[in-house]
C-alpha cells in the first residue's frame, strides 16, 4: 500500500497538476513539488503509525507528479524544435540512476542507522533541487513561443484532435518502461533463482541493466537528434530488446541478453519527447499532463498484470515473455499516433 500510494496518485494529479501549472506558473509548480517531496519523506520517516506513513507518502506522491509533469513541460518549451529527445532522455535517465543508487546506498544506510534514517535521506535531494530552484531563475529561451503580453492561460487547454492523437500514443511508453523494464527488473530474479543461481548473483545479473541505462539512455537521445530517425530508434530498440528478454527463459548467456536488452534505453528520449511534436505551446501543460496519467496508469496496471499472471500460471517464464510482448506491442502505439498526426496535420 505504501509503494502503490506513491504512484496511484500521479493517475489522478497528472493532468491537475498541468492544468494549475498553467495558472500558477511552471516555477511555481516545480517549488510545490519538490517542496511536497521534502515534506513527504519527512512525515514518513517521523511517522510512528500507518496512518501517518500513508499520509507521508501522498504528500510524496502529490509532489512526485507536480515534479515530473512540471519538468518535462519545461524541457518540451525549451527544447521544442532542437535537441529535445537529448534533452528528455536525460530527464529519463534520472530514474534508473535513482533506483540504482536507492539499492546501493540507502539499505546501507538502514542496516547502519535504522529505516527511518535511510527514509529521512531521501528528502535531501529535492530538497536541494529546491534551493536551486529558487536560487537560478528559470527562464525562457529567447525563442519562446508565448509573447509577454499573452491572455492568462485556461485550465483546460487541449484541442479534441490533439486529445485523441496523445491517447492513441500514450501506450507506447509504459508499454515500454513498465512492461518492458519494470516488469522485467521485478521478476527475472526469481527466474533466475528458480533456475538455479543465488539470490544475491541473480539480483547482480538484472541490476546490470539499471547501471547499463546511466549509458544508453543518454546516448539513444543524442543518436536520435543528430540522425532524425526517433521512431526507427523506438522500433529498433523496443524489438531488439523484446527478443532478448524471450531469450532470458530460454537459457544461454544471461549476461548477454542483460546487455542487450538495456537497447530499450534508445527509446526512452524519442518516447517521452512525442508530447512536445504533437502539441502547441498552449496546449502542452494539459497535454503533457495526459500523456504522464496514461504513463501512470500503465505503470501501476503492467507490474499488477505480471504479478496475476504468475499466480495464475504458476510459471515465471510466462511473466518474462509478457514483458517481451509488452515491447513487441509498443510501437504499435507510436504507429497509431503518428497516423493521427499525419492525418490531422499536428505539426507545431
Amino acid at each position: 500500500m505504501l509503494l502503490g500510494l506513491f504512484m496511484l496518485t500521479s493517475v489522478f494529479l497528472s493532468v491537475p497538476s498541468g492544468m494549475m501549472a498553467s495558472r500558477l506558473g511552471d516555477r511555481t509548480a516545480l517549488w510545490i513539488g519538490l517542496a511536497s517531496l521534502v515534506a513527504g519523506s519527512i512525515v514518513l520517516g517521523l511517522s510512528s503509525t500507518f496512518s501517518m506513513a500513508l499520509a507521508g507518502r501522498l504528500i510524496g506522491g502529490i509532489g512526485a507528479v507536480f515534479t515530473t509533469v512540471t519538468a518535462a513541460k519545461l524541457l518540451i518549451d525549451w527544447f521544442s524544435g532542437r535537441e529535445m529527445s537529448t534533452a528528455m532522455s536525460l530527464l529519463g535517465v534520472t530514474w534508473p540512476i535513482g533506483i540504482a543508487l536507492g539499492l546501493s546506498l540507502l539499505p546501507m544506510i538502514e542496516i547502519q542507522t535504522g529505516w527511518r534514517a535511510a527514509v529521512l535521506i531521501t528528502a535531501f535531494l529535492p530538497g536541494l533541487a529546491l534551493l536551486l530552484t529558487i536560487a537560478v531563475p528559470i527562464v525562457p529561451p529567447a525563442r519562446s513561443e508565448q509573447p509577454k503580453d499573452a491572455a492568462p492561460a485556461v485550465l483546460w487547454s487541449i484541442k479534441r484532435r490533439e486529445f485523441w492523437t496523445i491517447i492513441a500514443g500514450g501506450a507506447a511508453w509504459p508499454l515500454m518502461s513498465a512492461g518492458g523494464y519494470v516488469v522485467f527488473t521485478s521478476y527475472a530474479p526469481g527466474l533466475l533463482i528458480s533456475q538455479g543461481e543465488t539470490p544475491v548473483s541473480a539480483g547482480l545479473t538484472i541490476s546490470l541493466l539499471s547501471w547499463l541505462f546511466i549509458v544508453t539512455i543518454p546516448f539513444g537521445g543524442f543518436l536520435a537528434d543528430r540522425t532524425g530517425r526517433n521512431d526507427l530508434m523506438f522500433w529498433g530498440g523496443c524489438l531488439a530488446s523484446a527478443a532478448a528478454v524471450a531469450m532470458v527463459p530460454v537459457g544461454g548467456p544471461v549476461v548477454l541478453w542483460v546487455i542487450l536488452i538495456s537497447l530499450m534505453g534508445f527509446t526512452v528520449g524519442p518516447v517521452m519527447a512525442l508530447p512536445g511534436e504533437v502539441l502547441t505551446p498552449a496546449s502542452r501543460s494539459t497535454g503533457v499532463g495526459l500523456y504522464y496519467t496514461l504513463y501512470y496508469l500503465g505503470t501501476t496496471s503492467l507490474p499488477a498484470l505480471g504479478g496475476w499472471l504468475l499466480e495464475v500460471t504458476g510459471a515465471a517464464p510466462a511473466v518474462i515473455w509478457f514483458s517481451a510482448a509488452c515491447l513487441v506491442v509498443a510501437p504499435f502505439s507510436l504507429l497509431a499516433l503518428r497516423l493521427l498526426q499525419r492525418r490531422w496535420g499536428l505539426f507545431p
